[in-house]
């Protein structure tokens, strides 16, 4: 049975290609071809000479095909990337506990001025900069239960930081779990180095790497 559908889906194609070369006007076939016979044609008078100019203007031809697809493809995700940021998030509430399938602004989690975004979780969101947020943090760090499982990055640098301070800058996330989600173009601070697939913008800690600010005090 998968042999057959192989076959049908072979057969399929190649009707496919007949009909599109069916479309094509007559005309514009029989101009076609004159050209390639003459093309060949100039290129055996001239010998090996011809063969060897006709072989590098064609692989001069072609990489410049690859690469002006290569260049769209990344004006297109360029695109998609600013079209992310500057976009707008999902609506939510700020009083919700859970958050799913959102996209979510680093501007909206913590807005005006505020620096703290406590125990929340988020599932399969899209966690969007451009700022600076801190991870991992927990009122009590003797029962931890903040967790980052399955998340990407793009467009992340990660800072691991001192575990006695933290950043004047940083939206801390107190109490946050995230599951499955995806972190654009901002800067990650962790307190803790456990993920070496991160892109780590730091060397592993040392108290002379102490980068931050003023101690935190939790009750605050």
């Amino acid at each position: 049975m998968a042999f057959r559908q192989k076959i049908d889906g072979w057969y399929g194609r190649l009707g496919t290609f007949v009909g599109i070369y069916q479309a094509i006007p007559a005309g514009i076939v029989a101009a076609m071809s004159a050209y390639f016979s003459q093309s060949v044609g100039w290129i055996a008078a001239l010998g090996p000479f011809g063969w060897l100019a006709s072989g590098i203007l064609a692989f001069l031809a072609t990489s410049t095909g690859m690469w002006m697809l290569a260049r769209s493809r990344l004006l297109r995700v360029e695109a998609r990337t600013r079209e992310r940021i500057a976009g707008d998030g999902s609506p939510f509430d700020p009083m919700e506990r859970v958050y799913r399938n959102k996209r979510l602004y680093l501007r909206d989690l913590a807005p005006l001025g505020r620096k703290r975004v406590k125990d929340k979780k988020f599932i399969n969101c899209e966690i969007i900069g451009p700022g600076t947020a801190i991870i991992g943090l927990d009122t009590d760090p003797s029962n931890a239960r903040s967790i980052m499982r399955d998340c990407n990055t793009f467009d992340v640098d990660c800072i691991q930081i001192d575990t006695e301070r933290v950043s004047h800058l940083a939206i801390g996330f107190w109490d946050c779990d995230f599951e499955g989600c995806d972190f654009y173009h901002m800067t990650l601070l962790f307190m803790h180095r456990s993920n070496e697939t991160l892109h780590w913008i730091t060397p592993a800690f040392t108290p002379q790497l102490s980068l931050l600010g003023n101690e935190h005090d939790p009750s605050q």
